[in-house]
């Protein structure tokens, strides 16, 4: 059999090592991201684990019809969705540091309405972009500020979050402007818009800052999304220093109803490994 046909026969097929019937404490959202399986399929294997949500970054490149497909699939499997990024290509040519670029930034929020109008995602990923020599901090803080405000004014009349990203610059992103979850809260603090919030990933920001519950409980106030992955490697929990099982009690403690996007890789590759790593959560989610 050809590889192509072997994966579309692999794609129809009940995925591998089903979900014991484990009821998530938490809204965990695997990401779509397998190239070697229909995105609809995708969603399917994530409903059938017991998952009630998923994100998808690559979302904007789709054509209208491809993601009214995927809604349809979306509403048959009751599942709400999280993030896709706004930001055409990461964040050039549409970052928010420099006042040049907002324009296109703008651009890209109305776009992301339209989708959010097809699909219904609960969020959109913001990024800052690296930073301007030419600029100083202060001015680049405000910049992305006034951006956010104007941002918040087009999205207010959704149920569609902005939520800006701090990433990390020691591992992944080299000269990124918003890292540390201070900075970010600080300008979501001024935007003061409530369809403008933080994005908290844990992956980041345990290389950036650490301390994670604690940052998690200073800034909840304007966290409107979370993201996991361990460190290093950006795989699942369990795989490296962070004690998701801790995390996420924590997280479940302090009320947090909105959407945990499983943003990173798996120790196993395709869909059969995505469901062996979906093992690690049912284990960071039965804390005592």
């Amino acid at each position: 059999m050809q590889r192509r046909n072997f994966l579309a026969a692999a794609a129809l097929a009940p995925a591998a090592s089903a979900a014991p019937g484990h009821t998530y404490r938490l809204r965990y959202a695997p990401h779509v991201s397998n190239r070697d399986v229909s995105f609809e399929r995708q969603l399917e294997v994530f409903a059938e684990q017991g998952f009630k949500a998923f994100e998808f970054n690559g979302l904007p490149k789709l054509k209208d019809s491809e993601i009214v497909a995927l809604a349809k699939t979306k509403d048959r499997l009751g599942l709400a969705m999280g993030v896709f990024v706004m930001n055409r290509g990461g964040w050039k040519p549409s970052a928010l540091v420099d006042r040049q670029f907002h324009a296109d930034f703008l651009a890209d929020v109305k776009r992301a309405v339209e989708i959010h109008k097809i699909i219904g995602n609960e969020c959109a990923t913001a990024t800052s972009g690296l930073g301007i020599d030419s600029l100083s901090y202060t001015q680049q803080t405000t910049n992305c500020i006034e951006a956010l405000k104007r941002a918040g004014d087009i999205v207010e009349k959704t149920k569609m979050v902005i939520v800006l990203e701090p990433l990390n610059v020691r591992v992944d992103h080299t000269g990124y402007f918003v890292v540390m979850s201070s900075h970010a809260a600080e300008i979501i603090a001024n935007v003061n818009h409530p369809n403008v919030k933080l994005l908290f990933d844990m992956y980041h920001q345990q290389i950036s800052e650490g301390n994670l519950i604690n940052h998690i409980r200073q800034h909840y106030a304007q966290i409107g999304y979370l993201q996991v992955g361990d460190v290093p490697g950006r795989k699942e929990p369990g795989t490296g220093e962070i004690n998701y099982q801790n995390v996420f009690k924590s997280i479940h403690a302090l009320g947090y109803k909105g959407i945990l996007g499983m943003e990173h890789g798996w120790t196993q590759p395709g869909i059969d490994g995505m469901v062996q790593g979906f093992a690690q959560y049912r284990k960071a989610d039965s804390w005592t």
